[in-house]
């Protein structure tokens, strides 16, 4: 018999075979049909009950039944409900075991949520997670207008907040992951939208210490590289298209990053690997980086293998590039150590 949590990995997988199968149609007809509209209709039938109030015990009792360490705030004068998850159980155990089989698993409590909530009269008015475990959200009855509701409990006032990539909602619609890149909230379509004018990418690598080899950096306008390669060996002159962050390297890289003026600064990137380490982007004054992985993930082009050793960085930037359909040009870079780059490769220098 499968725990609570152990059904988690199965439930994933399957989100990422309609996807690889179906498309994204598919997976989010799962959510509202299948899940809302079958596996949760408890909620549905405690709002019908009474409203706010019976969905406030519902998710409580299921709180406990899950072991969820979260809590719930009703204030029935307000019309608000509000929940804040300091631990979600349910990514935690895919976290804790390594497992990405999908591109986004977060995304499929809003997903099944916001139909079956609609259809009961209720409103997710503001949503927030951050795909690391922590997430927040408030919904209200239609009938009547809602007030602002402050909670000592805040999870945004948590450190582990500052963690991962956040995805938005409000009034039941997904708004821009990154609105000074485009209007869209999936990570992909970031990804393409940023890199749309430009038919070739330059992976940048760390051996470009040659005159040579530094005046065609410079003649370059889509070198793409490594946080390290960013923050230690890249010329101020030289600002890059987009730098994937690794992790060590944040302090260097922000001290380098804030002191370009906004409008060339390269957009970040980070893999977001369920078993690295979680940074704390926030507290170096960086935004949150683009994840990586649903583009890799939805092209193909990366199956995560639980406890087996991730692409290297290079690796990394070649999948992104290829993912994209661009031609991939390295400089600095040595394919004998990084095998993986140059099997996706078009031209070395």
């Amino acid at each position: 018999m499968l725990g609570c949590q152990d059904f988690c990995g199965y439930y994933e997988w399957t989100f990422h075979y309609l996807r690889r199968r179906w498309g994204q149609d598919a997976v989010r007809r799962l959510w509202a049909e299948a899940i809302g509209g079958e596996s949760q209709r408890h909620y549905a039938e405690s709002a019908a009950r009474e409203g706010l109030r019976g969905l406030y015990k519902q998710w409580n009792k299921t709180g406990v039944e899950e072991v969820c360490d979260w809590t719930w705030t009703l204030d029935e004068e307000k019309n608000i409900l509000r929940w804040d998850m300091r631990e979600c159980p349910s990514k935690g155990f895919l976290l804790q075991n390594d497992l990405q089989a999908d591109e986004d698993y977060c995304d499929h409590c809003m997903g099944w949520m916001i139909p079956l909530l609609d259809e009961a009269r209720v409103e997710v008015i503001e949503h927030e997670h951050n795909h690391c475990g922590q997430c927040w959200g408030t919904m209200r009855s239609k009938d009547r207008a809602a007030e602002p509701l402050a909670v000592e409990g805040d999870i945004r006032q948590d450190r582990r907040w500052n963690h991962g990539y956040i995805h938005r909602w409000e009034r039941g619609r997904p708004q821009p992951l990154l609105p000074e890149v485009c209007e869209s909230s999936d990570p992909c379509e970031v990804l393409a939208a940023w890199f749309a004018d430009v038919d070739s990418l330059t992976i940048l690598g760390r051996e470009i210490g040659s005159r040579e080899v530094c005046g065609k950096i410079l003649s370059q306008d889509r070198l793409i590289t490594t946080g390290e390669v960013y923050a230690d060996v890249l010329p101020s002159s030289v600002e890059p298209m987009a730098v994937l962050i690794e992790g060590g390297e944040l302090s260097r890289l922000a001290a380098r990053y804030l002191a370009v003026p906004a409008e060339r600064r390269p957009l970040l990137m980070h893999a977001f690997l369920p078993r690295a380490p979680m940074l704390d982007f926030v507290s170096f004054g960086l935004p949150r980086p683009a994840p990586i992985l649903p583009l890799l993930i939805r092209n193909g082009l990366y199956v995560h293998q639980p406890g087996g050793e991730a692409p290297d960085t290079l690796e990394l930037l070649a999948m992104v590039a290829a993912a994209l359909r661009k031609r991939i040009i390295l400089v600095g870079v040595d394919v004998e150590k990084h095998p993986g780059v140059g099997r996706l490769v078009h031209t070395t220098i």
